[in-house]
């Protein structure tokens, strides 16, 4: 598992490199107090399954910023599969290049799903620092 406070892979870097600059639509800044664990809808997600996110699980840490961007070419809706982390219940549609984000302060383990691209699934961990 590795956790992902502000640490992208060289993958994920490259390939969020490649898909320009242009930021799209995103989420108020948080309070300067709050960690941001950055998580990615890789380019290409539709064709990767359980890859579409990048590394998995998912694992953040409790009272973090879980900031979701959408770095691929088609628009996506991430949902939570049960209650367990009532803090992410759906994105809502993120267009290309859009954001949105949730603090997390429940702990647990949550799997989700994108409700236009079924085969795109993951699990997200929220633990105790």
């Amino acid at each position: 598992m590795k956790h992902l406070n502000g640490v992208m892979t060289g993958l994920t870097i490259c390939l969020a490199a490649a898909c320009g600059t242009d930021a799209g639509p995103t989420s108020p800044a948080p309070p300067p107090d709050v960690a941001i664990a950055n998580a990615y809808i890789l380019p290409g997600a539709v064709n990767l399954g359980a890859g579409a996110f990048g590394d998995h699980p998912l694992v953040i840490y409790e009272g973090e910023r879980l900031r979701w961007r959408n770095v691929d070419g088609v628009e996506h809706n991430l949902e939570g599969d049960t209650p367990s982390l009532p803090e992410f219940v759906t994105t809502g549609l993120l267009a290309p290049g859009g954001e949105q984000s949730f603090v997390m302060n429940t702990l647990g383990t949550m799997t989700f799903h994108c409700t236009i691209h079924p085969q795109m699934v993951g699990t997200l961990i929220v633990e105790q620092r």
